[in-house]
């Protein structure tokens, strides 16, 4: 069984419950800005953040373009009155300001400390994933916060990759990937020549045969990184 000295975690969706954040940082901010929060300004708002994160993680444009570009798209197409660049500031303290663990994550990332140097991997904006970890007192977990923003690259460029194992001193054999994003975590591990583990919660596995393993849940990672046999959905 391979051992792995090194754990690079993502953060949200993975550990930190970014649904969660996000649903009561929209509702403030559509609070304060007399936005109708209504299933139609949702989704629209989700659809421009969505594609924003999507353009970012393929490099076309920048995190500080992001900030903004999501409520201009936002704004736009549903014709309201307000300025993005406010309200990109504005959802940001909120994001910081709201924070919440995954069920089960906190006793997760305390068995993995036991064993294992960790490090999280995030294209998060720093201020928020920062600021979101100090109040969750998760600082405590990890040796190397690593953030895109900081990086100057973003997942799931090898760039990204390379410069966390530059900053950890580790080589690629000694590491594993943990992730609940293909797009993201699991192909930037993969085109790294990282074993990566992709943690599914609430979704169907993958068909990608190049994943080195799969988890449904944190019991079924800490079996297959801490214990002789493979205990998991592996391949």
């Amino acid at each position: 069984m391979k051992s792995y000295r090194y754990l690079l975690i993502d953060a949200d969706g993975t550990f930190l419950d970014f649904n969660s954040t996000e649903k009561t940082a929209v509702k403030l901010l559509f609070s304060r800005f007399d936005i109708p929060y209504t299933e139609k300004n949702l989704h629209s708002y989700h659809n421009a953040n969505s594609q924003c994160w999507k353009d970012f993680e393929s490099g076309l444009i920048s995190m500080e373009t992001l900030k903004t570009r999501r409520f201009s798209l936002f704004f736009e197409s549903e014709g309201i009155k307000a300025d993005p660049c406010e309200a990109g500031l504005e959802y940001i303290r909120l994001l910081g300001e709201h924070p919440f663990w995954m069920p089960g994550a906190h006793d997760f990332l305390s068995r993995l400390k036991e064993k294992h140097t960790l490090a999280v991997i995030t294209n998060g904006i720093a201020r928020v994933q920062r600021e979101r970890l100090e109040r969750l007192d998760a600082m405590k977990y990890f040796d190397y916060v690593i953030i895109s923003e900081e990086a100057g690259c973003q997942k799931p460029s090898k760039a990204f990759f390379d410069y966390t194992l530059r900053t950890i001193g580790a080589a690629k054999d000694e590491c594993l990937v943990i992730g609940d994003s293909l797009s993201s975590d699991i192909k930037g591990g993969i085109d790294s020549g990282i074993d990566t583990c992709y943690l599914h919660i609430g979704k169907e596995r993958s068909d990608n045969g190049k994943i080195t393993f799969q988890a449904e849940d944190y019991s079924q990672i800490l079996s297959v990184i801490d214990a002789d046999q493979l205990d998991v959905e592996n391949k």
